[in-house]
């Protein structure tokens, strides 16, 4: 049985690849979009419980996608995954609604342990405390 589901949504196909079948091992149902606008008709369609959202994409960017994702609900728990480490992206991501921010380079045991924290806890009640 699946310990949850989770969209990733990064431009950069070579991480969604992996990211989607480490998690899948591990028994996470996985889906992938490339961009925010695949992510939000995703995210109308069907349920996710997480989503791992890069910020830089073309189109719609990660911080634009979040504000869109927690209009429509506070789940699903929304985990910025980034390179973009500095204070103000942090900030203006949590501004927008994420739940958590990661940045990459990132190890395997700290981002599954986010997405088990998140999945750990009812809609509405997460929250990183970084």
């Amino acid at each position: 049985m699946p310990h949850g589901k989770i969209l990733i949504v990064d431009d950069e196909s070579s991480l969604r690849r992996v990211l989607r079948v480490t998690l899948a091992g591990l028994g996470f149902e996985t889906e992938v979009a490339s961009n925010g606008e695949q992510a939000l008709a995703k995210l109308g369609a069907d349920h996710y419980d997480v989503v791992l959202l890069d910020i830089e994409m073309p189109g719609i960017s990660g911080i634009e996608t979040c504000k869109e994702i927690k209009k429509l609900s506070q789940r699903p728990v929304v985990l910025m995954l980034t390179v973009r480490d500095s204070e103000e992206d942090k900030a203006k991501a949590f501004e927008a609604g994420a739940d958590d921010y990661l940045t990459k380079p990132f190890r395997l045991p700290n981002l599954l342990a986010r997405i088990r924290t998140a999945l750990a806890n009812p809609p509405g009640e997460f929250r990183a405390r970084n």
